[in-house]
């Protein structure tokens, strides 16, 4: 029996479907698709699950930042001809990633992080998430990531 399957019976969850096929694409490979579908993911995005955004940043913004490279990878998740969310990977081995809203539930972010790890293998993965996003944090502990770490903040008025 595979282990994911074992460890969502232990957490009293049925365990999943078959994980759907993804495909990672380049954000750096697709200049017109990817700034327009990253700002839909931005615009998508729910203010009490998000940490990397305090608002939409401006399309000008936006397209700039995407042309600074920040990522050692950034894909766009595709399933057959959609592209259904984003993937990112920083040098540090930090994931982060964003699926379309009416793509949420069906396994594409698993998928995905699946491949992305396939794809650059190392010794340790890190997944910064916002502890209001209950969604995510069941998705990378189901997935066997840990806690490590509470990070705190405090901003300036």
């Amino acid at each position: 029996m595979d282990g994911l399957v074992s460890k969502a019976r232990e957490n009293g969850r049925k365990p999943r479907a078959a994980a759907p096929s993804v495909a990672l694409v380049s954000v750096y490979r697709l200049p017109k698709t990817a700034p327009e579908l990253l700002y839909r993911l931005l615009g998508e995005r729910e203010p009490h699950v998000n940490i990397s955004h305090r608002g939409m940043p401006t399309w000008k913004s936006h397209v700039k930042f995407i042309a600074s490279h920040p990522y050692s990878a950034w894909y766009l998740i595709r399933s057959g001809q959609d592209h259904v969310g984003a993937i990112y990977l920083t040098t540090l081995g930090e994931i982060g990633i964003g699926v379309l809203a009416q793509w949420r539930g069906h396994g594409f972010g698993r998928a995905a992080i699946r491949a992305l790890m396939r794809k650059h293998p190392r010794g340790r993965f890190l997944a910064n998430i916002n502890p209001g996003n209950a969604t995510s944090i069941r998705m990378f502990s189901d997935m066997g990531f840990r806690i490590i770490q509470q990070t705190y903040e405090l901003r300036s008025k």
